[in-house]
């Protein structure tokens, strides 16, 4: 696991909207792992600049993003479809039928999530998957003491990333408790991840998994210490160093 601090947002974001976009070039076919939140949206501002500006056939990309509210419209303006769709979908050249999203309805829930991590997997893994950090190490919606072996599933959030996703409602009784959420198995499998931490309030927990040698379930982020193919980009106000 790299670490590299770029010194500014504005900076880190670019940096990884470059790297989406190298990864699109390179492979036309490419799968992509997204997230969301607020870390993410300046590099999907920037992401959609350089599209805009460069060559690039988006015809044959896949995106499977970490994960939905559960049982939220996802018409709503806090669902994570409505958030791809802002910040990203609606101003590049990309179809319905090429960006996933795990099933948050509970008819069929478990049959769904198995067939998200199906979908994930069918040919190969994802070829880079972005990961945002949660203040208490969570990946995606895999909070604390997820086993790291963990599929596609439906989870209760923790207080802590309640309070964190109450500025995107009207009030925190809005907040959902629960979520769908990729699992970490599939996560791992990924050829390529980059995890992007940005602000002050992430500082603890990159120094955190900064020092730590060995993953350990309780910060789940630390099971990427031993894959081959990680970059963790901060920002000053983030960084472990």
């Amino acid at each position: 696991m790299e670490f590299i601090n770029l010194g500014s947002t504005t900076l880190a974001a670019q940096y990884v909207a470059i790297e989406l976009l190298r990864q699109i070039q390179s492979n036309k076919r490419s799968k992509l792992g997204l997230a969301t939140g607020g870390t993410m949206e300046p590099v999907y501002a920037q992401l959609v600049q350089l599209i805009q500006s460069n060559p690039v056939d988006l015809s044959e990309i896949q995106t499977f993003n970490l994960d939905e509210y559960y049982e939220l419209d996802t018409e709503s303006k806090q669902s994570y479809l409505y958030y791809m769709k802002h910040h990203l979908f609606n101003h590049i050249d990309i179809r319905p039928e090429q960006y996933n999203f795990p099933n948050n309805d509970s008819v069929q829930l478990e049959a769904d999530n198995e067939a998200y991590d199906r979908l994930i997997m069918q040919d190969h893994p994802i070829n880079l998957q972005l990961l945002g950090i949660g203040t208490n190490g969570h990946i995606g919606f895999n909070e604390p003491g997820t086993p790291f072996d963990s599929n596609t599933r439906m989870v209760e959030l923790t207080n802590e990333t309640i309070q964190a996703n109450a500025r995107y409602f009207d009030s925190i009784e809005e907040v959902p408790t629960k979520a769908v959420t990729m699992g970490i198995r599939s996560i791992i499998k990924s050829h390529r991840i980059i995890l992007l931490a940005t602000g002050e309030k992430k500082k603890p927990i990159m120094k955190q998994l900064f020092q730590m040698k060995y993953p350990d379930e309780v910060i789940p982020a630390s099971v990427l210490i031993h894959h081959p193919n990680v970059l963790v980009v901060t920002d000053d106000a983030a960084s472990p160093y």
